[in-house]
């Protein structure tokens, strides 16, 4: 069986034809003729894809999406549209509700197999890379996070016993860093795991970037890396289409990886340019360096160079960069040289003055 596939549409003919056709192409399918059975046919019957009219009695198309978005079981399931009408304002409307594709009717049977199996393979795409982090966090997280509450532990328990306020103050200094630690490394969890499971992205907010900007990022970076010491900043001002929240967390996990993976004594420079229809943003450390196998295997939990096993952290940022640029079609490239030398560099679209 190639996936399940459910059927809402009122018009008896066009629900037999598509039944058909799919059934016969090797899919399992189940139908419903309004808009109301169709959504309860979606629990019982959990569809890999959802066909679906959007003139119906009982409940229309658009409202048979927006009860299927609203329960986290159902609302990562795909919803292609059949529909008559290809009037723009009813496209933007499925589109923005979140339908992932359009089937107009009347349609070529080659049409509808070719849209089916294209959402029905992104979705299973999707789910596996959801499976793969499900199984990379079992895999490292509890280590992970069990390290930094060791000492949170075993000094919380030391203070209670201890009357002297110096050595209390001692203990409840090394609690707060690795309190912080805990902390910084279960909100890189909490960010990659919803960048995961966004499939319809809207990046139409816009970001303004300048020296200003990154000198505020900085003071955000662990003190102990001296970001403020290390950092050289060179930035042009400019308005990137990227919302804010995106923008600041790549160029925190860039700086932080740069001053993570290079020596104490040694600077990064981060610089921020037009180029033609873009704005780059460039990082560059003179650390350690990676070869051509690391840089490309950046996913989920992967570190870099012989010693990665004894460094802290899980490896989230390069990952966390990476997907970002993925979601906001702009583009990461690494260049690096062993030992010598790392560079980042995101290139992203800009805002044009109209």
């Amino acid at each position: 069986m190639k996936g399940k596939i459910l059927v809402i549409e009122d018009d008896y003919n066009i629900k037999e034809n598509i039944c058909y056709i799919l059934e016969q192409e090797g899919y399992s399918v189940e139908s419903a003729n309004d808009g109301l059975k169709g959504i309860e046919k979606v629990s019982s019957f959990k569809p890999d894809l959802i066909l679906c009219d959007i003139m119906m009695p009982e409940k229309n198309g658009y409202e048979v999406l927006e009860e299927i978005l609203k329960n986290p079981v159902t609302a990562s399931i795909p919803l292609i549209f059949l529909t008559a009408k290809v009037e723009p304002e009813n496209l933007r409307k499925g589109m923005s509700l979140g339908a992932d594709d359009y089937i107009f009717k009347p349609f070529h049977i080659n049409d509808l197999i070719t849209s089916v199996e294209t959402r029905i393979k992104k979705s299973k795409n999707h789910s596996k890379k959801i499976n793969d982090m499900q199984e990379q966090i079992i895999a490292k997280v509890p280590h992970e996070l069990r390290t930094p509450l060791v000492p949170i532990l075993g000094y919380s328990e030391m203070i209670i016993e201890e009357e002297c306020p110096v050595q209390i103050r001692e203990m409840a200094q090394v609690i707060n860093k690795y309190g912080k630690t805990l902390h910084g490394r279960i909100e890189k969890l909490l960010i990659y795991k919803e960048l995961m499971l966004i499939q319809n992205y809207d990046s139409d907010k816009h970001t303004f970037i300048d020296y200003d900007l990154v000198s505020y990022l900085i003071t955000q970076l662990d003190p102990q890396l001296l970001p403020k010491e290390r950092i050289e900043i060179e930035v042009e001002p400019g308005t990137v289409l990227l919302n804010e929240a995106d923008l600041c967390t790549i160029i925190k996990e860039l700086l932080e990886n740069a001053l993570k993976f290079s020596s104490i004594d040694n600077h990064v420079g981060i610089k921020g340019h037009y180029e033609q229809d873009t704005y780059k943003v460039i990082v560059t450390d003179n650390g350690r360096g990676m070869t051509i196998d690391e840089i490309n295997s950046i996913t989920l939990f992967k570190k870099f160079g012989k010693v990665q096993l004894t460094e802290p952290g899980i490896g989230l940022g390069l990952a966390i960069v990476n997907k970002i640029v993925e979601l906001n079609k702009c583009s990461f490239k690494i260049t690096s040289e062993l030992n010598k030398y790392t560079t980042c560099e995101i290139t992203i679209p800009i805002k044009r003055n109209i």
